[in-house]
């Protein structure tokens, strides 16, 4: 009989647990991620700070960063699912919430796009010669200017294929499967605290993020 009872009463001791270190904000499957709480972790790794959720069926790790000289940062996710049903994941219901306001995803083709255009103008830019005497001939930009110019749009371009690689898609995850990749969101005008609002199934998780929103500075 202990053989019996004993799982039972394990995982009935659990979901006590779990109820009662993640506030659930009103909607039961809205679940947060809260420092300390059964079925939380977090780590440091590359200076950058992960955290991640456990249910019955579903395993989530989020950690967010700067996409560097862009518009945007991005949201590495790893989702998979434990439970015994497919599970539907749409990175794009995905947003980040500060107080009253929200920045929703991007959609990874979008926002590379973006990125190539924002590095091809800033390049055009810097190649430009700059002459003090405006009826100047001959004027041509410095070997600095047009060395700054190449990086900037290689750098663009290697940025914008990462988005593109690396992107979410919608996806049904069946048993056991597993998805991972970035979400990317348009950076704010200066350093910001989030909450990560992000559906996965029937379940919601929510994780505090933070971010510097660093914009591009190609002080040359």
């Amino acid at each position: 009989m202990k053989a019996v009872f004993a799982p039972l009463v394990l995982a009935g001791a659990l979901a006590l647990a779990v109820s009662a270190g993640f506030a659930q904000n009103g909607f039961p499957n809205v679940i947060k991620w809260t420092e300390g709480a059964p079925n939380a972790s977090s780590e440091m790794k590359d200076s950058v700070k992960i955290e991640g959720l456990k249910t019955d069926n579903i395993h989530i790790f989020v950690s967010l960063n700067e996409i560097k000289e862009t518009e945007y940062n991005r949201v590495w996710v790893q989702v998979s699912n434990h439970g015994t049903t497919p599970i539907n994941f749409n990175p794009q219901a995905a947003v980040l919430l500060k107080g009253d306001k929200s920045v929703k995803a991007e959609a990874a083709d979008k926002a590379a796009g973006a990125i190539q255009r924002f590095g091809e103008a800033k390049s055009q830019e810097l190649s430009s010669a700059h002459c003090t005497n405006m009826i100047a001939t001959g004027c041509q930009p410095t070997n600095t200017q047009m060395q700054a110019s190449k990086q900037v749009l290689a750098s663009a371009g290697t940025a914008a294929e990462w988005v593109r690689q690396n992107g979410l898609k919608e996806k049904t995850l069946a048993p056991g499967d597993e998805a991972q990749g970035a979400i990317v969101f348009k950076k704010d005008k200066k350093a910001a605290d989030y909450i990560l609002h992000i559906p996965v199934g029937d379940q919601v998780f929510e994780f505090p993020l933070s971010a510097q929103n660093k914009f591009p500075s190609y002080n040359y």
